[in-house]
């Protein structure tokens, strides 16, 4: 089901120390000794890539938002039409009756008085016009939530990103490869992957070593040119 876009952004700790992550990025061949600014910028970056996870889960689903404008809007239009009844045109005596009854009991408050059929008439054309607007923006979010929905994992985008730019940044081939016969999975990337997808929540972590491996694909084909400039497939 289509979801509105998640809003704004933050950085959430990832679940391991920072500490860790030197002997991680030494793992990986980093050269030595690995910068404090390095360090910090992986560890910050992977918290990014935590909270848009957590921003993905937690966005709101268009059809339940498009249903409640359409319901507004109805409610409203009913509102002020009966709100309409100086207005010409032919109004039942029912109609007539419930308008009176409102003007009868907003003369009673204070503030209102005896502008009540004044107040009535604002009302009714400011109602309409929310009315209005509440039916666009229903029909606008049907055709949105017609739509296809975002990638699952497009948020592993990101963290592909941050592992091409380590590999970018430190000259290391980001190799990933696949053996033919067994179907074993390895090379740089695919390490890399599997040791800091540790520093994630666990419902982020690929489940097998094949699901993380087509993940980096996958990514890779939708960074599309930056990624080729930045790893060659082996």
């Amino acid at each position: 089901m289509a979801r509105f876009p998640a809003r704004g952004s933050s950085v959430t700790r990832p679940i391991r120390e920072k500490a860790e992550l030197v002997h991680v990025l030494s793992e990986l061949g980093l050269p030595q000794p690995i910068e404090d600014r390095t360090v910090d910028e992986v560890y910050f970056k992977l918290g990014v890539v935590i909270a848009k996870w957590l921003g993905e889960q937690e966005r709101v689903e268009v059809e339940p938002v498009a249903k409640a404008l359409l319901g507004i809007a109805k409610n409203l239009s009913e509102v002020s039409q009966r709100m309409s009844w100086r207005e010409t045109g032919f109004r039942t005596s029912f109609e007539i009756a419930v308008a009176t009854q409102i003007a009868k009991y907003l003369a009673l408050e204070p503030t209102i008085g005896s502008t009540a059929d004044e107040f009535m008439a604002t009302f009714h054309r400011q109602a309409a016009q929310i009315a209005d607007v509440c039916m666009v923006g229903h029909d606008d979010l049907v055709q949105e939530a017609g739509k296809k929905g975002r990638l699952a994992l497009a948020w592993y985008d990101d963290f592909t990103t941050l592992l091409l730019d380590i590999a970018a940044n430190t000259g290391i081939e980001p190799t990933l490869r696949k053996d033919r016969a067994t179907g074993a999975r390895s090379g740089w990337l695919f390490d890399a992957a599997q040791s800091l997808e540790t520093f994630l929540y666990e419902y982020m972590r690929s489940p097998t070593d094949e699901a993380c491996g087509k993940r980096l694909e996958r990514s890779r084909k939708r960074l599309g040119g930056s990624a080729r400039q930045k790893a060659s497939a082996r």
